[in-house]
């Protein structure tokens, strides 16, 4: 006989109900806690608190505040409630973001008070205590550098988002913009590779004809081509005399040979044949005028 099928317990949906809407203000409270152990642990390595502790013995304590038990797992856990527990927080690219600060502020002072440590220990010969520091420190270093490593891929993976960054221009490749339909630069401007003043493909300079096109058609009508050099000249026909231009006042339409009747009043009519007789004067005469 099989038994019928129990109900599924809605204990866990409650208690995940319960505890959905907190989990932002949790992953808020984790990040500001280590942010002010951080802060103190800096506080502790610059300010003197008492009179006989020394820089090196103040490094080798608030070495645990940058890179201890805290600064390590608080982070760790403020990421893993925002992304990794459904469904993801709104602000959980910002708690990521500030994850990723609190772990590289640890790293660097954390190195920091480690090698003034070293430093003053082996400055005071304790090397064996040097040593087994060496190795305590390290070990918490491995752990610190796992729990930011996995945070840092987080961020990487899916929140971050790379600038694009502009194509410089190449020499002799033109730039974008520059060719128009059908593969040739606008005209007035040389061909890639060409220099300036050269005609571009498909725009002929001014003042010539484009490939296929007649001459006299573009723009302005050429002129007649030279004679080779040595032919002979045309000449006109035997008995043919050239033209010439009429004489001065003769219209143009007259003919060479033919008389035209002086008009009265011209010179060398008959009216006027006193006019043109030519009169000497005595320049010492004074009625001359």
């Amino acid at each position: 006989m099989t038994s019928p099928a129990e109900p599924a317990p809605t204990d866990a949906t409650q208690a995940r109900q319960l505890t959905r809407p907190l989990r932002e203000l949790v992953a808020l409270v984790l990040l500001g806690a280590n942010a002010v152990l951080l802060f103190v642990g800096f506080v502790r390595l610059v300010v003197p608190t008492s009179d006989y502790g020394t820089f090196s013995g103040r490094a080798g304590s608030t070495f645990f505040s940058f890179v201890g038990i805290e600064a390590t797992v608080l982070p760790l856990l403020a990421v893993l409630l925002a992304t990794h527990v459904s469904p993801v927080l709104p602000r959980a690219r910002q708690i990521t973001q500030a994850a990723v600060g609190e772990y590289a502020f640890g790293a660097l002072f954390g190195a920091l008070a480690f090698l003034i440590w070293l430093v003053g220990r082996l400055a005071e010969a304790e090397v064996l205590d040097a040593l087994l520091g060496m190795l305590t420190r390290a070990a918490w270093f491995a752990v610190f550098a796992v729990a930011a490593f996995v945070v840092y891929r987080i961020w990487r993976t899916l929140y971050f988002v790379p600038k694009p960054k502009p194509q410089p221009g190449v020499y002799g490749q033109p730039q974008p913009g520059w060719h128009q339909q059908g593969g040739h630069p606008p005209a007035g401007y040389p061909a890639p590779g060409q220099p300036a003043g050269w005609p571009s493909p498909g725009h002929p300079a001014p003042g010539h004809p484009a490939p296929g096109q007649p001459a006299g058609q573009y723009g302005q009508p050429t002129a007649a081509p030279a004679p080779p050099f040595g032919a002979p000249q045309s000449a006109p026909p035997y008995g043919t005399a050239p033209h010439s231009a009429p004489p001065f006042g003769q219209p143009t339409s007259a003919d060479p040979t033919q008389t035209i009747p002086r008009q009265p009043g011209e010179a060398g009519s008959p009216g006027d044949a006193d006019s043109d007789r030519t009169q000497r004067f005595r320049r010492d005469d004074p009625n001359a005028h």
